[in-house]
């Protein structure tokens, strides 16, 4: 028998949707009757919904993904220590059938304590406001599709939960320690549950193993509660009988970390087989530039401008780096640089308009170094982002002037095809379709697909074209294309 309940697993392609609906339903069989398998359920789903909404608060600006996470963790976290009661009164029957006097001393403080904890429960219960909560249903999951399932930024996040929980469980192999092993449950469970929800075709084959191991180090808590709660001197017992219950949980607490240890360590560990699975080196690089565009697109007003940008901007870069003007080279770093700038140039258009290219410098230079990136590859994007209007790039800007010679050259240059990807569809209509560059003489001459000439368009593409002639060196002559 297991004392700690099972938790139903859903279809794989259950969406966020349903799991806050389900926690509604929940909600009211759990008030009906606070026992174990109701109080169960409801927490499943409410942690499912709060585990949805914690990897978009760090994507989406939008503040109803932290409101709904305050709520849910007002209830979830009251329901969190009844059910703690509750399954380690299960294991007091395990241990002890007979109900020996340490067994019945421990349960009649269990018993007080689940009555304090449900009058906890009844309290947070009666306060979980279901009208805001069916608001967020409705609201949320429209913006949480952005993130598709099985994608290249689906699988970024999990290879960053990924990290996150094998750090703890390294740690807690060498320690040895129990408050280690319950941080590395929570990094287990977090990771498990990436993997559910973003990655349901990639990690069907992962997720009894997830569940087990979440389960393994779910009873060593457990039990590690009740070890202190047994072995208190509080209790009216004695020592023998206590000493006799601290072998035994003991005894158990070490089959269960054996058991985790000899599917999780080792070359042959679980760990290592799931990252293998997982996007590796440039992979992951290409991983982290969707993260970064899904990221782009809760802040961009017009995400299909932005995309339509860094296609023109791609194709006048790959022609540039094939005649080597500029400094151009073929290969992938720039290339990505000049990506995620032209993707996120608008990102300071969340908070207004005005120098709205300072403040996309600022949040993009803000970001967290994405795995697979280096940190100038991102604070060089911010900058390309930066000069895609306005200024120029000048020595008296202090960012601008702490790069080294070659790194001014390359934000100049990607800058200056930015800069003129973006006046070719200044109307966000995307009429200029493609951009195809040749060198003709000592100019540059730039057949534009849907371009017409007409004014005012020529003139802004006039004006855009000034930084991308200062990096080439060439005039620039921007003519109707096919």
């Amino acid at each position: 028998m297991d004392a700690r309940p099972k938790e139903s697993h859903p279809q794989s392609d259950t969406r966020f949707a349903e799991w806050m609906a389900t926690a509604l339903d929940r909600q009211i069989e759990a008030g009906k009757a606070l026992e174990t398998e109701a109080i169960h359920d409801l927490r499943v789903a409410l942690r499912r919904s709060l585990a949805m909404a914690e990897a978009f608060v760090a994507l989406d600006p939008d503040p109803a993904w932290r409101e709904m996470r305050r709520q849910g963790h007002r209830l979830f976290k009251p329901l969190g220590r009844l059910r703690d009661v509750q399954v380690l009164k299960e294991w007091v029957k395990r241990i002890d059938p007979a109900e020996g006097p340490l067994a019945r001393a421990v349960l009649d403080r269990l018993e007080e304590n689940e009555r304090d904890e449900q009058r906890a429960v009844r309290k947070a219960l009666g306060r979980f406001s279901r009208r805001r909560w069916k608001l967020w249903a409705g609201h949320l999951p429209s913006r949480a599709a952005r993130l598709p399932l099985d994608g290249a930024a689906a699988e970024y996040l999990a290879v960053e939960q990924w990290e996150r929980a094998y750090g703890l469980h390294r740690k807690a192999a060498r320690s040895g320690s129990l408050a280690a092993f319950h941080r590395a449950r929570i990094g287990l469970k977090k990771f498990r549950y990436a993997v559910e929800n973003f990655l349901p075709a990639t990690g069907v084959d992962w997720v009894e193993t997830l569940k087990a191991m979440q389960d393994t180090l779910g009873e060593v808590h457990d039990l590690d509660l009740l070890r202190r709660m047994a072995t208190s001197r509080s209790l009216a017992a004695g020592a023998d009988e206590r000493r006799k219950w601290k072998r035994q949980i003991a005894a158990l607490i070490s089959e269960r970390v054996r058991a985790y240890r000899a599917k999780m360590s080792g070359r042959r560990s679980q760990w290592l087989a799931w990252r293998k699975q997982l996007p590796q080196d440039s992979e992951l690089a290409s991983a982290a530039l969707a993260w970064l565009e899904v990221w782009a697109s809760f802040l961009t007003p017009d995400p299909a401008h932005a995309r339509h940008v860094a296609k023109l901007s791609l194709e006048l870069y790959d022609q540039v780096a094939a005649e080597g003007l500029g400094g151009a080279q073929p290969g992938e770093r720039m290339r990505r640089v000049l990506e995620i700038a032209a993707l996120a140039h608008d990102v300071g258009r969340a908070r207004g308009a005005r120098s709205h290219h300072k403040r996309s410098y600022r949040m993009i230079s803000a970001l967290k170094t994405p795995l697979g990136w280096s940190p100038e590859e991102i604070q060089l994007a911010a900058l390309v982002a930066r000069y895609h209007r306005r200024a120029l790039p000048q020595l008296n800007q202090a960012a601008f002037a702490r790069l080294r010679p070659d790194r001014r050259q390359k934000v100049v240059l990607l800058a200056g095809i930015l800069r003129l990807a973006n006046a070719f569809d200044q109307r966000h209509d995307a009429s200029v379709r493609s951009l195809r560059a040749s060198v003709a003489r000592d100019a540059i001459e730039i057949h534009a697909g849907g371009y017409t000439g007409a004014e005012p368009g020529a003139s802004r593409i006039a004006s855009a074209r000034h930084l991308f002639e200062i990096a080439c060196k060439r005039p620039v002559a921007v003519l109707p294309g096919a």
